[in-house]
């Protein structure tokens, strides 16, 4: 009888499948999304002395599919916040992507952890030192493949345990942009965290919809809160219009560390994501360097408040050693 479980750093996971492809076995086990791009955690058993766990996603063959896992390919070897493409195949009417598997919890983990422990384990310059390098990596995939991911949200970001960054997961949203009008079932779709024009079924949708989406996501790692009293994404559908723009807050105003960074600190990271957050896409960001200049501005910020509180910090505990 074939094994039902395989093993991985003493941890054991069930065989729910087995796939061929490439000249050898995988192991499928937990899937990681639904739809008709299908993504399981698997074991490639002749990766390495030991093996390594990977991502399998399978979805349906077309030209189009083909050449985007090409591109993406290529894309992501020169980005460490993408999805790392190791190999992909032709099998029957399938696209079958290998993906390497990322080690680390994902920003969910990381809130829910926060909320209940009541402390910042990701304090305010951390969160937008993450976010200042994804924003780098999402607008590579913008700008050089046309791709509007469409599903940022904590679920779908990854800490890495090696490299510190945060990791985008989980292609199977991406669209090019040109047809972002004709969505697929299957395709991701996350109330809150998507722009009001991706909800309401605009045609045109672009790359200022992942300026929300990265914006929204950023701020509930900031505040533990979504903006807009909670809505998101939703404070700009029809039935929300009176009252969208009333309800948001700057995260300054609800942060816990409000008192531990200066206000010109707050001022800018503040500005960065009320310009991303806007409900009317045509107020966000209008291009690339915008939407990088803010990220970048605000993360100087950051650096330079945490500089003075070292240094601060330093000569308090020199002037403590000649009080004595």
């Amino acid at each position: 009888m074939a094994n039902r479980h395989f093993y991985w750093k003493r941890q054991q996971y069930e065989i729910t499948d087995r796939i061929r492809v490439g000249g050898r076995e995988f192991l499928l086990s937990d899937r990681l999304s639904s739809g008709l791009r299908s993504r399981h955690l698997a074991y490639d058993r002749v990766a390495g002395p030991r093996g390594a766990l990977c991502v399998v996603e399978r979805q349906l063959h077309s030209k189009a599919a083909w050449q985007r896992v090409e591109v993406l390919q290529r894309l992501s070897q020169q980005n460490a916040e993408l999805p790392q493409i190791r190999e992909f195949y032709r099998s029957g009417s399938e696209i079958i992507t290998v993906e390497k598997w990322i080690e680390g919890q994902d920003l969910r983990w990381w809130i829910q952890r926060m909320r209940k422990s009541g402390k910042r384990q990701l304090g305010t310059p951390e969160v937008m030192r993450l976010f200042r390098q994804l924003s780098h990596g999402l607008s590579h995939l913008h700008d050089a493949c046309g791709i509007v991911h469409a599903d940022i949200k904590p679920e779908n970001l990854i800490i890495s345990n090696a490299t510190k960054k945060l990791v985008l997961i989980d292609f199977g949203s991406a669209w090019q942009t040109e047809r972002t009008s004709r969505r697929a079932e299957g395709d991701g779709r996350s109330d809150i965290y998507g722009a009001p024009e991706f909800l309401r079924g605009d045609m045109g949708v672009d790359y200022r919809a992942d300026y929300f989406s990265l914006a929204v996501t950023c701020f509930e790692t900031l505040t533990l809160q979504l903006p807009y009293d909670g809505l998101g994404g939703r404070a700009g559908l029809p039935q929300n219009a009176a009252c969208g723009d009333s309800m948001y807050m700057p995260a300054s105003e609800l942060s816990a560390e409000r008192h531990q960074l200066a206000d010109s600190t707050w001022q800018s990271i503040d500005t960065l994501l009320r310009y991303s957050l806007q409900l009317n896409r045509d107020l966000r960001p209008r291009n690339k360097s915008e939407f990088l200049n803010g990220w970048d501005s605000a993360v100087a910020a950051c650096k330079l408040a945490t500089e003075i509180q070292r240094q601060s910090g330093f000569w308090d505990t020199i002037l403590a050693y000649f009080r004595r």
